[in-house]
């Protein structure tokens, strides 16, 4: 097949016949266990909660400018329009609200792949994100920019997120120019971990501290209770630290996604969750609450909430979604953690970005902190600070939109890690230095 020069391609927001197009298309690698009605249906339900309804979620295709609207599309992926907040050491007002993106569902069809279509596609996808005023003169090599629809209420972008599992300089390389480099940095990549086959048999020993399973609905109220200690944790950082700080919050359906998209089907084709608890909240011993818990501002609520890895099928694996932990209190909520996983024959449970203070009491009980391998988080920044001047924070699993671990984002070479049947796509360039840039 030829390739179609890049000139002669765009991006545009999917038709609903291309959203169910695109999703067709990359149900063979991300549906699992999941029949392929099953996993269509599961993005319909998931489409109208909070995280995605009122165009938070957009779909993207590159498809030919003479024919936008064709289901033969060159590739395609996702947006979540999300509320994000930050701050500045040079603001004495705290915290400011922004809007930040998180990507998803890269995805290339077999017979497109090798030819640069998704490594535009990543390239364009700042110039319907962030401001025109944020973003260098449009490379005249590539045509006219993307026209965007005003009611999709994006071209706002603070900040864009993904999680690659390609690698870092795949996306690191996708920058809004022509010129390699400028896209997505990799920052934070690190996981603390307990193995349940590393682990004694049987129960911990001692009591457990006084504590409240979460159900769903808890875990949403206590994401709600946590904004308002963020957003001073974020202010805080960034004055001792000199830089500016950024966040995705876990309120407002971004913590709840990575809870329902866990969702099981039954034969009538309700849908069900694997657990009815998410989360656990230690309770000081004057009180019963969950309000309570967090009513006292000279003490530090302790929580953690978790999802399950639904792209693992060779074992159980438990990822904590937003932990909230002072030294002091920590392995006190740890030991809970660990009873739910024993529980529910969980075999490994993840912590993502585990401050370095909780890390080493963390190792203490035996868990084990490295940087990841795969799922690398990574962040465009679209105001003037320089990336060095830059602090993320809470850079934890409750922000995840989805992994993007799909084969079709291999590129040609030799720095994946993906499996060997992985039919590469994207063009490989040089290994990148460290880039200092802003525009």
């Amino acid at each position: 097949m030829a390739t179609v020069p890049l000139a002669a391609l765009s991006l545009y927001p999917a038709t609903p016949e291309q959203v169910h197009e695109s999703r067709m298309r990359h149900s063979s690698h991300w549906r699992k266990n999941l029949s392929i009605e099953n996993y269509l249906l599961r993005d319909q339900v998931l489409e109208k909660l909070d995280h995605a309804k009122d165009n938070k979620l957009v779909t993207w295709v590159l498809a030919p400018r003479a024919d936008p609207t064709t289901l033969d599309f060159m590739c395609s992926c996702e947006t979540y329009r999300r509320f994000a907040v930050i701050a500045s050491p040079s603001d004495p007002e705290g915290t400011k609200q922004v809007t930040g993106y998180g990507i998803a569902s890269v995805f290339t069809p077999p017979e497109k792949r090798k030819k640069g279509y998704a490594q535009h596609m990543m390239r364009l996808l700042h110039w319907v994100l962030a401001p025109r005023s944020a973003l260098p003169p449009f490379p005249e090599a590539w045509g006219a920019p993307p026209d965007v629809p005003a009611e999709l209420g994006v071209q706002n972008a603070q900040f864009s997120v993904l999680y690659s599992d390609v690698g870092k300089e795949f996306y690191r390389a996708c920058g809004p120019t022509a010129e390699p480099g400028y896209g997505w940095l990799t920052r934070g990549a690190i996981e603390s971990s307990w193995y349940a086959a590393k682990a004694p048999a049987g129960a911990p020993s001692g009591s457990t501290a006084p504590h409240i399973w979460l159900s769903e609905d808890d875990a949403k109220h206590v994401w709600s209770l946590d904004v308002p200690l963020m957003n001073t944790d974020l202010a805080k950082a960034a004055a001792s630290t000199s830089h500016v700080a950024f966040s995705f919050l876990p309120h407002k359906g971004v913590g709840a996604f990575v809870v329902r998209r866990t969702m099981l089907f039954k034969e009538d084709r309700s849908h069900v969750l694997p657990f009815d608890t998410w989360g656990v909240l230690l309770l000081p011993n004057s009180v019963v609450g969950m309000d309570d818990a967090f009513a006292d501002p000279d003490k530090q609520p302790t929580y953690a909430t978790w999802t399950l890895d639904s792209l693992h099928e060779s074992e159980r694996l438990l990822v904590v979604t937003r932990l909230r932990a002072s030294k002091e209190t920590l392995l006190a909520v740890l030991k809970l953690v660990v009873q739910f996983a024993r529980r529910e024959n969980i075999s490994k449970i993840e912590i993502w970005g585990l401050e370095e203070e909780l890390q080493a009491a963390a190792r203490e009980v035996g868990w084990e902190t490295v940087d990841r391998t795969e799922h690398f988080s990574a962040f465009k920044w679209y105001g003037k600070e320089n990336e060095d001047d830059l602090l993320w924070m809470f850079n934890e699993k409750h922000a995840v939109a989805y992994i993007l671990d799909d084969c079709a984002t291999q590129p040609s070479g030799g720095y994946s890690t993906r499996p060997a049947n992985c039919i590469p796509c994207f063009y490989q360039g040089p290994t990148l230095p460290h880039i200092h840039h802003s525009y």
